[in-house]
């Protein structure tokens, strides 16, 4: 089964993972073979979600010295590089797919895309590079699950 996880929040910018399953779901990717679901901020949770899966696709959140709007994709060696620009949320994926991975619960094949955010307060608006961002990470996705 292909699982894909918008990781977010109601909050600006953070939205940019759910952002990018509505515009999946929107293009047509759902199946009985693909489970999509938004998360907000799953913490440990996350774990519970990867074991059962043969490929999951993860969409979250990140801040770095990126131009807002840029999407990243990070392979599995790349995380330990990430560990403080990937997700805004206390427990963040890369801390919950290393304890998954100490667990023994990844699945085979793991896609960890981070679109890079502005502002993530409570209220805001999200910003329009984002929401492009998250339209064209939808497409590409939707592009590579299709091949």
């Amino acid at each position: 089964m292909l699982r894909i996880l918008g990781i977010g929040s109601p909050s600006g910018d953070d939205q940019a993972g759910w952002l990018t399953v509505d515009a999946l779901r929107t293009a047509g990717v759902q199946s009985t073979a693909v489970d999509i679901q938004k998360l907000d901020r799953p913490g440990a949770s996350l774990v519970g979600l990867l074991g059962d899966a043969d490929r999951v696709i993860l969409i979250d959140a990140m801040q770095s010295d990126g131009a807002v709007g840029h999407i990243q994709h990070f392979a599995v060696e790349d995380w330990p590089a990430y560990r403080h620009g990937l997700s805004s949320h206390g427990l963040g994926v890369l801390d919950a797919l290393a304890l998954a991975r100490e667990l023994g619960s990844l699945p085979s094949r793991i896609d960890l895309y981070g679109i890079e955010i502005g502002s993530a307060n409570p209220g805001e608006q999200t910003d329009r590079r984002v929401e492009a961002a998250a339209q064209q990470l939808a497409q590409l996705i939707a592009a590579d699950l299709a091949a």
